[in-house]
C-alpha cells in the first residue's frame, strides 16, 4: 500500500531545491556595534573555546576510566603503586605527543593524519606527500612545545587531585 502525495509544480520545485541547499548557509550578517562589556564577554567566550581545544580531554577520560582499576580504588600495595605510576607516565607521554599531531584533507577528500616535525608534517600511513611549502606550515615551533608542557601540567594536576591516586 503506497501513499501518493501529489504536489503542484511550484511546490515540487521548492522541495527539490531544499534538498540541494546546505544546512548552514553563509549569510552576510552585518557587524553589530558592541559596547565594552559585550566585547569583553565575547572575548571571554572565544578564549574559553580555544582553551577547550587545548585541554587533554581524551587522555583525562582514559585516565579516569583506568585509574580505579590500576589503583584498586585507592587501596594501593606495591604492585598497584607501580601500575599507577606507569599509567600516569603513559598518559602524560600521551598528552605530550598528541600535541604534535595534525590532520588535513588530500586531493581526494580523504583525511590524512600526521606528526609535526621540524621539517613539516610526517604522514603516519605514508599515503600521500605534502609539497614542501605546505609542509612548512606544519613544522614545530616553540609555542608547540609550550602547549605540550602545559597540557602535561594540566593532566598532572587532574591526576594528582584524583582521590584514587
Amino acid at each position: 500500500m503506497d501513499i501518493k502525495l501529489e504536489l503542484d509544480n511550484h511546490n515540487k520545485i521548492e522541495h527539490e531545491d531544499e534538498g540541494k541547499l546546505p544546512l548552514l548557509q553563509n549569510r552576510e550578517v552585518p557587524e553589530a556595534t558592541r559596547n565594552l562589556v559585550q566585547k569583553a564577554i565575547s572575548q571571554t567566550f572565544e578564549s574559553t573555546a580555544h582553551l577547550a581545544n587545548l585541554l587533554p580531554t581524551g587522555t583525562v577520560l582514559a585516565f579516569q576510566l583506568l585509574s580505579p582499576i590500576f589503583t584498586n580504588l585507592g587501596n594501593c600495595d606495591s604492585a598497584t603503586k607501580a601500575m599507577t605510576s606507569f599509567l600516569v607516565a603513559i598518559c602524560g607521554a600521551s598528552c605530550f605527543l598528541l600535541c604534535f599531531t595534525d590532520s588535513f584533507r588530500d586531493n581526494k577528500g580523504n583525511i590524512c593524519y600526521g606528526f609535526a616535525t621540524f621539517r613539516g608534517l610526517w604522514i603516519i600511513d605514508g599515503s600521500t606527500t605534502l609539497p614542501s611549502e605546505l609542509a612548512a606550515k606544519y613544522s614545530i615551533r616553540f609555542i608547540d612545545f609550550m602547549h605540550a608542557v602545559m597540557s602535561v601540567l594540566v593532566f598532572a594536576a587532574i591526576a594528582l587531585f584524583d582521590p584514587n591516586v
